[in-house]
C-alpha cells in the first residue's frame, strides 16, 4: 500500500519550520522539511520556492494539525495556572468576544494629529474604538 505525502504547512522562516517539525516528531508523527537550505541561503527565494515546506503522511494530517495548533496561553495565579482571560471587552449588544480594538481610533500618541486633521475635515476622524465582528456594533 502506497502512502501519500502532503504539504501540511509552509513557513517563511526556517526556524519556525524546524520548531514545527520537532513538535511533530515529539508527538510521534513522521515528517520532513523541504526547501530549507534554499531559503536559508537567500531569504528572497522563500516566496518563489513556496517557503520551507513541512510534509507529513496524509493519514497523519489531522493529528499533525492538532499538534501544531497553538495551546491556550496560561497565566500564573495564586495556587497554580489559569487560562488567560479574553483581553477584549465583550460586545454590549450580543455578548460576543469576537471584538477588535482599533488603536488608531483611541486617544494616544498621535491623538493631537488626528484632532488637527478632524478640524480640517467636515466629519471628525475620531471614532469608536471597539468593533464587534458578530453583530457589527462599534462601541
Amino acid at each position: 500500500m502506497q502512502a501519500n505525502i502532503i504539504v501540511l504547512e509552509s513557513y517563511y522562516e526556517p526556524l519556525a519550520a524546524h520548531l514545527a517539525r520537532t513538535k511533530l516528531e515529539a508527538a510521534g508523527i513522521a515528517c520532513f522539511l523541504t526547501n530549507e537550505n534554499l531559503v536559508s541561503l537567500n531569504r528572497m527565494y522563500s516566496p518563489v520556492a513556496g517557503g520551507v515546506r513541512l510534509h507529513v503522511y496524509e493519514r497523519d494530517a489531522a493529528q499533525a494539525a492538532e499538534v501544531l495548533r497553538e495551546p491556550p496561553v496560561m497565566q500564573a495565579v495564586p495556587g497554580g495556572l489559569a487560562a488567560a482571560e479574553p483581553t477584549e471587552a465583550p460586545c454590549p449588544r450580543c455578548g460576543s468576544h469576537d471584538v477588535t480594538y482599533d488603536a488608531a481610533a483611541a486617544p494616544g500618541a498621535a491623538h493631537w494629529f488626528v484632532a488637527l486633521l478632524s478640524r480640517l475635515r467636515r466629519y471628525p476622524l475620531q471614532g469608536k474604538a471597539h468593533h464587534c465582528f458578530h453583530c457589527g456594533l462599534n462601541f
